[in-house]
């Protein structure tokens, strides 16, 4: 449970950068949001392979580039 709530209490200030990064992918702000909050459950349920002194923001930005490419492949 420490470790769900150091995520939230971390990750979050990153919210505005992942959903402008978001929009550029997706040009488009509904899927930008659903985009953004795919990566953050995808980062909540990995985090604990996360490791500590890793740019948290880079790693968020790594998630959500590989969900957006892997989204696009589906379609």
């Amino acid at each position: 449970m420490a470790d769900q709530a150091t995520f939230a209490a971390e990750a979050m200030q990153y919210a505005p950068q992942l959903y402008s990064g978001a929009l550029r992918m997706t040009r488009n702000r509904s899927d930008a949001e659903d985009l953004v909050q795919e990566t953050y459950l995808k980062g909540y349920r990995s985090y604990h392979s996360f490791t500590e002194g890793t740019n948290l923001r880079a790693w968020l930005f790594r998630i959500m580039t590989n969900t957006f490419i892997n989204s696009y492949r589906a379609k």
